[in-house]
C-alpha cells in the first residue's frame, strides 16, 4: 500500500478487508519505530495516527539537551548511545559544536555545588570533535555574563526520522493511515479482535481487525490504559513537559554558533540555535506549567537580552512554533518502560530518542511472545538496534559540481531516487501551467500528496516549516495556488475547500502572533 490519501476510499476498503496481527496507534516517534521493528520482525503491522504523521513534532526540534545535562557532562553509556544514533540515522542528526553558559551570579550553596560540579570540572571530561573559534570580543562578553565552556549539541530532527521510519516500514509491506481516531478497542468473549476508528475528515465509523495492540499516543495512552486495566495491570502516572520554540529572523539576530545559556535570570535552559532563516530559541519546561508562549518568552526574552545586550527582541518580529505537550521520558525511572494494559494490549509510553531503536526492540519482543509458533513470524529477536538505518532510510547522494544542488538536498531529504525525481519535475513542469507556484516548493508538495500521506494545506506548511526551508512570509497567492492543486488532486469537496482556507489563514495568523 502506497503511503498516500489520493484515495482514501480505497485505501480504507483494504484496511478493512485485512486483519492484522498488531496495530499501532500514534504516529510519533514510538509508534514508528515500535512499526519498523515488528514489520523487521515478519509480522504484518498497520500504523493509526490520527492527525498527520509525526504532528507532535511538526514545528519543533528535539536538541538532546535538558536542564541538566549537555553532552560534555553525559556518561560514556549516553554518549555511545548518541554516537549510535548519529550513525543510524544521517542527516536527521548533528553532533554541533557550541558554547555553554553558566551565570556567575547564581547564589552557589554546597548542594548546588555538588550539582553544579561536572559543569565547572569540564576538564576532566572528554572534549568535543570540534570547538567554537570565538573572537577576544566574544569572549569578553560572554565572561561578563558567566562561566564558558566549549561542548556540543546533539541535535536530531525527529519529525523528519518519524517521517522516515514509517515510509521504510511501508516499503517492507506494512500499511500506515492517518486522519483515523481510535475510538475504542474491538472485544468478543473478553478478546481483542480489533479497533473501533473514525475517519477524521469524513465522519464515518469502521472497524479494523487485529490480534494485537500497541498503544503509543504519548499523554493521551494513560486514558486507553485505564479503560482497559485489569486488577493484575499496573497503574501509572506520566510526567508531562512543555517545549516552546520561536524563530527570531536573521534580520533582527544572527549567531555563528549555537549558544546554551543556564543558570541564570530564567531558571531553566535557553538554547540559542542559528538556522538559515534566523535563530532558534528553545526552552523546555518541566511538569507541563500551564504558562501561555507570551509569557515564556518575555522571561527568556530577558535572558537573550541579558547575554547579547545589543540585541533587543521586538515580539511583533518573532515567529512562533506551535508550544507541544509531551511525556518527560527522561523523568521516568527506567527508560524502557511499558505497560500489558490488558492481555492484548501493550501501552508505550516512549523513551528518550537517544535510546528509540532499543526501546522499540523491547516492545517487539513482548509483542511477539504469542506469535512463537505461528509461521508468519521471521525473527525471535530483533536484530534492529544495531542495524545501521541509513541502509534502509537515509541514503545521501554524492553530487559533481555541474549538478542543480537544489535537486540533490531533495533527494537527500525525502530520499527520493533521481528517476523519480526526475518524474516528478515532468509532472511539476506540465502541471504549473494551471498551477503557478515555485518549482521547487510544488515538487514537495506533489511528493508529500504522492508518497507522504499530506492531505490538508496546513500540514503542509508545517512539514515545510519544521524542515527548516518554510519561508514563512510566502506571499498569499501561492498559498492559493496549493489550496487550489490539493483541492484538484485529493478531490476535495466545497465544504473541505472552505474548512481548510480557513485553517490556512488561521495557521499564518497564529505562527506570527502570540496566544
Amino acid at each position: 500500500m502506497k503511503l498516500t490519501n489520493t484515495n482514501r476510499e480505497e485505501t480504507m476498503r483494504q484496511l478493512l478487508e485485512t486483519t492484522y496481527d498488531v496495530i499501532v496507534i500514534g504516529g510519533g516517534l514510538t509508534g514508528a519505530s515500535i512499526l519498523f521493528d515488528l514489520q523487521m520482525r515478519g509480522l504484518k503491522t498497520l500504523l493509526i495516527e490520527k492527525n498527520d504523521y509525526a504532528s507532535g513534532a511538526s514545528e519543533s526540534f528535539d536538541l538532546l539537551v535538558y536542564d541538566k545535562n549537555t553532552f560534555q557532562t553525559l556518561s560514556k553509556q549516553k554518549k555511545q548511545e548518541l554516537h549510535q544514533l548519529n550513525q543510524n540515522i544521517g542527516k536527521a542528526f548533528q553532533f554541533i559544536p557550541a558554547i555553554e553558559l553558566v551565570a556567575k551570579d547564581v547564589p552557589v550553596t554546597s548542594e548546588l555545588k555538588k550539582r553544579l560540579w561536572p559543569l565547572l570540572n569540564k576538564r576532566a571530561l572528554d572534549k568535543p570533535v570540534a570547538s567554537v573559534q570565538l573572537s577576544m570580543a566574544q569572549k569578553k562578553q560572554f565572561e561578563t555574563v558567566g562561566t564558558i565552556t566549549h561542548t556540543t549539541l546533539p541535535f536530531v530532527d525527529t519529525a523528519r526520522l518519524t517521517i522516515d521510519l514509517i515510509k521504510a516500514s511501508v516499503a517492507l509491506n506494512a500499511d500506515a493511515i492517518n486522519y483515523q481516531m481510535v475510538t475504542d478497542m474491538y472485544l468478543s468473549d473478553n478478546a481483542l479482535r480489533g479497533v473501533f476508528v473514525e475517519d477524521q475528515i469524513t465522519g464515518e465509523t469502521h472497524v479494523i481487525y487485529a490480534k494485537k495492540v500497541v498503544n503509543a499516543t504519548g499523554l493521551a495512552s494513560l486514558d486507553l490504559h485505564e479503560r482497559l486495566q485489569n486488577k493484575a495491570s499496573p497503574s501509572f502516572a506520566l510526567t508531562p513537559r512543555r517545549k516552546y520554540q520561536w524563530l527570531v529572523p536573521s534580520s533582527v539576530f544572527t549567531l555563528d554558533f549555537p549558544v546554551i545559556i543556564k543558570q541564570g535570570l530564567y531558571p531553566y535552559t535557553v538554547s540559542l540555535i542559528p538556522r538559515e532563516q534566523g535563530v532558534l530559541v528553545s526552552t523546555v519546561r518541566p511538569n507541563g506549567e500551564m504558562l501561555s508562549t507570551k509569557a515564556v518568552f518575555l522571561e527568556v526574552k530577558q535572558e537573550i537580552e541579558r547575554v547579547f545586550p545589543e540585541v533587543t527582541l521586538d515580539t511583533n518580529h518573532i515567529f512562533t512554533f506551535r508550544t507541544t505537550k509531551e511525556v518527560d521520558t527522561n523523568a521516568e525511572k527506567t527508560p524502557f518502560n511499558f505497560y500489558k494494559s490488558s492481555q492484548d494490549v501493550i501501552t508505550a509510553i516512549g523513551s528518550p530518542v537517544s535510546n528509540y531503536r532499543q526501546y522499540a526492540e523491547k516492545v517487539g519482543d513482548e509483542v511477539t511472545k504469542q506469535f512463537k509458533a505461528e509461521s508468519a513470524i521471521l525473527y525471535e529477536r530483533s536484530d534492529t538496534r544495531t542495524r545501521v538505518v541509513s541502509t534502509d532510510v537515509a541514503k545521501e547522494t554524492v553530487y559533481s559540481l555541474n549538478e542543480d544542488i537544489s535537486m540533490i538536498q531533495l533527494m537527500n531529504k525525502y530520499q527520493v531516487e533521481q528517476s523519480q525525481l526526475e518524474q516528478l519535475s515532468r509532472d511539476v513542469d506540465r502541471l504549473m501551467i494551471h498551477y503557478p507556484i515555485p518549482s521547487r516548493l510544488f515538487m514537495e508538495l506533489l511528493y508529500t500528496v504522492e508518497c507522504e500521506g499530506v492531505y490538508k494545506a496546513s500540514d503542509f506548511l508545517q512539514r515545510r516549516l519544521r524542515l527548516g526551508v518554510f519561508d514563512y512570509t510566502i506571499h498569499g497567492a501561492i498559498t492559493f495556488q496549493i489550496l487550489r492543486f490539493l483541492e484538484y488532486r485529493l478531490a476535495w469537496t466545497k465544504e473541505e475547500r472552505s474548512y481548510y482556507e480557513r485553517e490556512v489563514k488561521q495557521f499564518m495568523v497564529e505562527r506570527h502572533q502570540f496566544d
